[in-house]
Formats: structure tokens, C-alpha cells, sequence
């Protein structure tokens, strides 16, 4: 799904984040390798995943500069 979205010209500048329970390597160079933008590993408990997720809103929508 990643590489048909980034192969899409009206997608493909759309940022991906790639939130997943996996931290195998293999997984994290492949995310990157269709275009991940971020990668992110899920922590298990509830409070950890909410603020991860603030994190990362708070990061592609106050810090980061989008055409």
C-alpha cells in the first residue's frame, strides 16, 4: 500500500508514518525504501501509545514545514 500511494503524483507528497509493533530492521529499511516518511514503534501500554501519537501530531503538524 505504501509504494502505491507514493507512486501516485496527486499522493505521493501526502507525509506517511509508518506506526507499527515491528522493530526489525528489515522492516524499518523497507518502510523507508517505499518512501516512509517516519518510522514508529508502538509501545505496549495505553498512556506510552497516546503520547507517542501526541508526538508525532505535534511534530508533523507545529514543527515540520510541508509544501
Amino acid at each position: 500500500m505504501l509504494a502505491r500511494i507514493k507512486a501516485e503524483p496527486e499522493l505521493k507528497e501526502i507525509p506517511v508514518v509508518v506506526l507499527t509493533s515491528s522493530d526489525a530492521e528489515h522492516d524499518i529499511v523497507k518502510s523507508y525504501q517505499l518512501g516512509a516518511n517516519c518510522y514508529v514503534t508502538k509501545p505496549v501500554g495505553l498512556v506510552a501509545f497516546q503520547s507517542i501519537v501526541q508526538a508525532i501530531e505535534g511534530f508533523w503538524f507545529t514543527v515540520v514545514k510541508l509544501p
